[in-house]
C-alpha cells in the first residue's frame, strides 16, 4: 500500500532589523520566494488557513511574533500531519564565542541578548512537535551555518529522536553572507528547474544547482531518526516531464510558432520539452527586449503566448491528476464546448490529446470574457468539478486558480453554474394534454416540482380558445410563484406540454402577462402525448432515453444534430423508412420548414427527443444552424434568451448578438432525461387511477 504525501505547510520570516541597517531588496527576495514554495508545480506548499499569515517581513515583525509564529506553525503542522517549511531570510549574528545563530527582528538589539532570535532553538521545538512529519529549513543571513539544532538532544526529546530535518544554509557559521545571494539562487534555481535530477529535488540536489549558480558555498545538515516514510523533497523538478511525451499540443505548438516568427531564426521554439525550456525561452525574449532587439510589440505577443502555454501546461497537469471522477472524451468535449462555445481543435482529436487541444484552444484562441484570458479555462474546470461535486475551495483546483491568476474567475464561474442549478431548481410542468385533435383544451393540469418531486398540483378549467389558455395562464403562475415562496426558491423554468398541432402554431413565450411571459421564465416546450403514449406508440420513451443517451456519448465536436432539408421533407415514405430503421441518432432539425408542417411534427416527435423547426417559411439561413452547433450545450435555456433578445432589439452586429438573433429563427420540442422521468411517473399514477383524464 503506497502512502499518500503528507501535505505541506510553509513559513517565511524575513524581518529588518533596523539597529543593524535595513538590507535591500528583502521584502521583493522574500516575496518570490514565498510564492515559489506555494506554487503547486514547484514548491508545493499549501495555501495557509484563513486568518493565518505565512510570509512575515519587514521592520515591524518582532522577536515574539516570530518566536510565536513558529510554534504555532509547528502546531498546525503536526495536527495535519504535514511537513513545516521553514525559511529565515535577513540579519543574523553570534553572540561572544557561541557559535549559534541569532535572528535580528524588528525590535532586536545587538547588544541586548534577550531581544534576538534563536533559530536552533525554534527548529528543535518544531522537530520535537508531535506529528510533523519532516522539517525543511532554508537560512540566508550571516552566520547561518550556526542555525544547526542539538540533534544530539533530540533524541532525550518528546519523540525520541524520530524525527526529520533538511537545513540548507547560505553560509558557514563564521561567514558573511552579501546580497541575499543564496536566497535569489535558490529561487531561480526552484523556478529553472535542475536537468536529470528526477521528479522531485532533495535538499543536496538543490544546494549543488544553487552553488553552481551563484558561486556561493551553502552548507546542507540532514538528520533522519524516523523509521518510517521517505525523507520529504525539497521541491519539483519543474524540468521533469512526468511520463514522458509531448508537453505542446497541436494549438500550443503552431501558436507559439507563429508568435516566434517575427523574431527570425534566433529566436527558435524548439524543443519545448519542460516547462523550464518555455521560462528559459521568456528569459532570452526579455533580454532581447531590454537590449532593443526587435519590436517591442512582437516580443509582448510572444511573451503572452508563453504566458498562455504555462497556464495551459498546468491546468493539463491537474486535469490528469484529476481530484474527481474519471474523466472521459464526451466529458471533456461537453465542457470545452460549454466554455468556449464553438471548438477549434481537430475533430478526430480523442483522449490526452484532446484534453491538450481543448486547454489550449480555450487559453489561447477563446474570445476573452470581460478582458479575462483566463475565464474559459476557469469555466471548462468549474463545468467538469461541478459534475463531480468538487467545489472551489477542493486543493488541486486553488491551487490551480492561483498558480494561472484565475482565483477570482473560478469564483465566478462557479457561481454562475450554481445560479444555473438553482434556477432550474423549481419546474411549473402545464399541460393542455386535454386537448382533443386539434382544439385548445378546457382543462389546463399544473405541477410544480422541486428536484423532480411533485410539491404541489392543481387542475385549472378554461375556455377553449388560445386567449381563454392564455388568460388561464395568468392564474397559473400566480398559483405556482406562491407555493415557490413556500418553497424558498424563485420560479424561472415553465414547460408546456402541448399536442403537436399546438406546438407548431403557439408561441406560449409570448403570453401577455403585463409583460411576455418570457421575459422573466425560460419556457421549454414538451409533446404531451409523452405524458401517456397510445398503445401504438408504447415504445417512444424508451426509444428517446436511448437517444439521449447516444447524443451525450457523441464525442463529435458539433451538436448532434441530423439536419433534414427539403429533399428529405418532400420524400415522406423514404424519411419514414429510415426513422423506423434507426438511422437517426441526434436531434432531428429541419432546415425548410414544410407547408403542412403540422402532419409532419407528430411523425418526427415520436423518433426524436429533440425537434427543431425554422419560425419561417422556406429555407433556414446557414447562420442559424451554425447557432445551434454554438449553443448546443446551453439549450434549450439559450432559446429564451435568444427570444428576449429579439424582442428587446438586441440584434447587434457580430458577437453573441447576432448569434441569438440567428438562434431565434428557430423553434423546438425538447424533451430531456427530467421530462422522460416526469412522463413515467405520470403514466403510473394515471394507472393507478389518481390522475385519469
Amino acid at each position: 500500500m503506497t502512502l499518500a504525501a503528507p501535505p505541506r505547510h510553509l513559513l517565511v520570516i524575513a524581518p529588518q532589523c533596523p539597529d543593524l541597517g535595513f538590507l535591500d531588496g528583502l521584502e521583493e527576495v522574500a516575496n518570490s520566494l514565498h510564492t515559489t514554495l506555494r506554487d503547486h508545480w514547484v514548491g508545493g506548499c499549501e495555501d495557509a488557513s484563513p486568518g493565518v499569515n505565512s510570509l512575515l517581513y519587514g521592520p515591524s515583525v518582532v522577536q515574539a511574533q516570530i518566536e510565536k509564529a513558529v510554534r504555532d506553525a509547528a502546531q498546525r503542522a503536526g495536527q495535519a500531519q504535514a511537513v513545516l517549511v521553514l525559511a529565515f531570510v535577513g540579519h543574523g549574528t553570534t553572540l561572544g564565542n557561541v557559535p549559534r545563530l541569532f535572528l535580528m527582528a524588528g525590535d532586536s538589539r545587538s547588544d541586548e541578548p534577550t531581544t534576538v532570535v534563536n533559530v536552533g532553538e525554534l527548529l528543535t521545538q518544531a522537530l520535537d512537535t508531535q506529528g510533523v512529519q519532516g522539517v525543511i529549513a532554508l537560512v540566508d543571513t550571516c552566520h547561518a551555518g550556526g542555525a544547526t539544532p542539538d540533534i544530539a538532544a533530540l533524541d532525550a526529546g518528546v519523540r525520541q529522536g524520530a524525527t526529520r530535518l533538511s537545513l540548507l544554509m547560505s553560509v558557514g557559521v563564521s561567514e558573511n553572507a552579501y546580497g541575499l545571494a543564496f536566497t535569489r539562487g535558490l529561487v531561480r534555481v526552484l523556478r529553472h528547474g535542475i536537468s536529470g535530477a528526477g521528479e522531485l529535488l532533495s535538499s543536496e540536489d538543490v544546494r549543488r544547482a544553487v552553488n553552481e549558480a551563484t558561486n556561493t558555498g551553502a552548507r546542507l545538515v540532514v538528520a533522519d531518526g524516523d523509521p518510517v516514510g521517505r525523507h520529504p523533497w525539497l521541491a519539483r523538478n519543474i524540468r521533469h516531464r512526468q511520463g514522458g511525451g509531448t508537453l505542446l499540443g497541436p494549438v500550443g505548438e503552431e501558436d507559439l510558432r507563429w508568435a516566434l516568427l517575427p523574431l527570425g531564426e534566433e529566436v527558435s521554439p524548439l524543443p519545448i520539452s519542460t516547462p523550464a525550456d518555455l521560462e528559459d525561452l521568456r528569459q532570452r525574449l526579455h533580454s532581447r527586449r531590454q537590449g532593443g532587439v526587435g519590436s517591442t510589440d512582437v516580443v509582448t505577443l510572444a511573451l503572452r503566448v508563453i504566458d498562455g502555454l504555462v497556464d495551459s501546461i498546468r491546468t493539463v497537469d491537474l486535469l490528469l491528476s484529476w481530484p474527481g471522477n474519471r474523466l472521459t472524451t464526451s466529458r471533456l468535449k461537453r465542457a470545452g464546448r460549454a466554455a468556449g462555445g464553438s471548438t477549434v481543435y481537430s475533430p478526430d482529436a480523442v483522449g490526452s490529446d484532446l484534453l491538450r487541444a481543448c486547454v489550449e484552444s480555450l487559453r489561447l484562441r477563446a474570445p476573452r470574457v470581460g478582458g479575462s484570458n483566463t475565464a474559459p479555462l476557469a469555466t471548462f474546470i468549474a463545468t467538469l468539478a461541478m459534475e463531480d461535486g468538487l467545489g472551489p475551495d477542493t486543493p488541486e483546483l486553488s491551487a490551480w486558480a492561483r498558480a494561472v491568476g484565475a482565483v477570482v474567475e473560478l469564483n465566478d464561474s462557479f457561481a454562475a453554474l450554481t445560479e444555473q442549478v438553482e434556477a432550474s431548481r423549481l419546474r411549473l410542468v402545464v399541460s393542455l394534454h386535454a386537448a382533443l385533435a386539434d382544439q385548445w383544451p378546457e382543462t389546463l393540469l399544473a405541477w410544480l416540482l422541486d428536484h423532480g418531486e411533485q410539491v404541489a398540483r392543481a387542475e385549472f378549467p378554461c375556455t377553449p380558445t388560445q386567449s381563454g389558455v392564455e388568460q388561464q395562464l395568468a392564474k397559473v403562475l400566480k398559483w405556482a410563484s406562491r407555493q415557490a415562496t413556500q418553497a424558498g426558491a424563485q420560479l424561472r423554468r415553465i414547460e408546456i406540454a402541448a399536442p403537436s398541432s399546438l406546438l407548431v402554431r403557439w408561441r406560449p413565450e409570448e403570453t401577455n402577462l403585463g409583460v411576455r411571459l418570457g421575459v422573466r421564465h425560460e419556457v421549454v416546450l414538451r409533446w404531451s402525448d409523452r405524458l401517456c403514449p397510445p398503445d401504438h406508440l408504447f415504445w417512444i420513451n424508451d426509444y428517446a432515453r436511448e437517444r439521449l443517451t447516444a447524443m451525450k456519448a457523441d464525442c463529435g465536436n458539433g451538436a448532434p444534430v441530423d439536419w433534414l432539408g427539403q429533399h428529405e421533407i418532400s420524400h415522406p415514405e423514404e424519411l419514414t423508412k429510415r426513422l423506423q430503421n434507426g438511422a437517426y441518432e441526434g436531434a432531428l432539425a429541419l432546415s425548410h420548414r414544410p407547408n403542412r408542417l403540422e402532419e409532419f411534427m407528430q411523425h418526427l416527435l415520436a423518433y426524436a427527443p429533440i425537434v427543431l423547426w425554422p419560425e419561417s417559411e422556406g429555407d433556414l439561413p446557414m447562420a442559424s444552424r451554425e447557432s445551434v452547433e454554438r449553443y448546443w450545450d446551453q439549450l434549450p435555456g439559450e432559446f429564451s434568451v435568444a427570444y428576449r433578445h429579439t424582442w428587446q432589439g438586441h440584434a447587434g452586429q457580430g458577437g453573441p448578438a447576432e448569434g441569438r438573433a440567428n438562434l431565434a429563427r428557430l423553434r423546438s420540442v425538447w424533451h430531456d432525461t427530467e421530462w422522460l422521468d416526469f412522463c413515467d411517473w405520470f403514466e403510473t399514477r394515471s394507472t393507478d387511477g389518481e390522475n385519469t383524464v
